[in-house]
C-alpha cells in the first residue's frame, strides 16, 4: 500500500519553504531601499546646511570689509575738515589789523560758501536715504521676485513620479549670485517621503530656467518646490528660509 500521508506532506513543506524565502527576499529589499533613502536624505540635508553656512560666512566677511571702508572714508573726511579749519585760522592771524574790513568780507564769503556746500551735501544724503528705503522694499519682496511654478510629472501606476519638470523665475533686475531650492516628495496623507536639493549659481536678471528633478518610482502623490536661500550682492540680499523675520529689514546681509 502507498504511503499517502508522506507524499502529501513533502509538497506542502516545499511550498512553505518557497513562500517563506520569497517573503524574506521582499522584506530584505524593502529594508535596503529604506536605508538607502534615509541615507540620501541625510546627505542632502547636510549639503544644504553646509552651503547655507558658507553663504553666511561670506556675507559676514563682505559686511566687515564694507564697514572698514566706511570707517576709513569717515576718518579721511574728518582729517580734511580739520586741515581746512587750521588753514583758515592761519590766514586770519596773518592778515594785518588794518585790513579788518577785507577780512570780514572774506570770512562772509567763506561762510556763504560753507552754507552752499552744506546745502549741496544735504541733497545726496536725502537721495541715499531714498535709495536705502527702496533697497529694503526690494529685499523684503524676495519671495515675490524669486519664484517657482507647480511641478509637472507623469504619475506611476503604483504611485511615484516620472519626468518631473518645473520652472524657476528671477524677476529681479539684478543677477542672483546663488539660489538653493528644495523639491519635496509627498505621500497622499501629506507626510514627506524625501527631499532633493537644487543649487543655482549666477542666475541672470529677469530670467526663467526650466529645471527637472530625479524620478521616484515607488510611492508618492504630490510634489512641492520651495525656495530655501537666495543671495544677491547687488542689493545686499541674503534670504534664508530657516531664519524667521524679526525686523523691518530681515533679509539684509549682516
Amino acid at each position: 500500500m502507498p504511503n499517502f500521508k508522506t507524499s502529501n506532506v513533502k509538497p506542502q513543506m516545499s511550498n512553505l519553504k518557497s513562500y517563506t524565502m520569497r517573503w524574506s527576499v521582499y522584506l530584505l529589499a524593502v529594508i535596503i531601499t529604506s536605508c538607502t533613502t534615509f541615507s540620501r536624505e541625510k546627505e542632502q540635508q547636510s549639503k544644504i546646511d553646509s552651503l547655507t553656512n558658507e553663504l553666511k560666512r561670506r556675507d559676514s566677511t563682505t559686511k566687515k570689509q564694507i564697514d572698514t571702508t566706511k570707517e576709513t572714508k569717515q576718518d579721511t573726511v574728518v582729517i580734511e575738515e580739520r586741515d581746512d579749519i587750521a588753514k583758515e585760522s592761519a590766514l586770519t592771524e596773518v592778515v594785518p589789523k588794518k585790513k579788518d574790513q577785507k577780512t570780514n568780507s572774506f570770512l562772509d564769503e567763506r561762510t556763504h560758501e560753507s552754507k552752499g556746500n552744506d546745502s549741496l551735501k544735504e541733497e545726496p544724503v536725502s537721495n541715499e536715504n531714498q535709495q536705502n528705503y527702496a533697497a529694503v522694499d526690494e529685499r523684503n519682496a524676495v519671495l515675490k521676485k524669486v519664484t517657482v511654478d507647480a511641478p509637472t510629472f507623469k504619475p506611476q501606476f503604483l504611485g511615484g513620479f516620472k519626468d518631473i519638470k518645473y520652472n524657476f523665475f528671477n524677476n529681479y533686475p539684478y543677477r542672483l549670485d546663488q539660489v538653493i531650492l528644495k523639491v519635496h516628495y509627498v505621500r497622499e496623507d501629506g507626510s514627506e517621503i524625501k527631499t532633493e536639493a537644487k543649487i543655482l549659481k549666477d542666475v541672470a536678471a529677469n530670467s526663467r530656467l526650466a529645471l527637472s528633478a530625479p524620478d521616484h518610482a515607488t510611492t508618492g502623490k504630490k510634489l512641492k518646490v520651495t525656495v530655501e536661500a537666495v543671495q544677491c550682492r547687488a542689493i545686499s540680499l541674503c534670504f534664508y528660509s530657516s531664519e524667521p523675520a524679526k525686523s523691518t529689514d530681515p533679509y539684509r546681509c549682516r
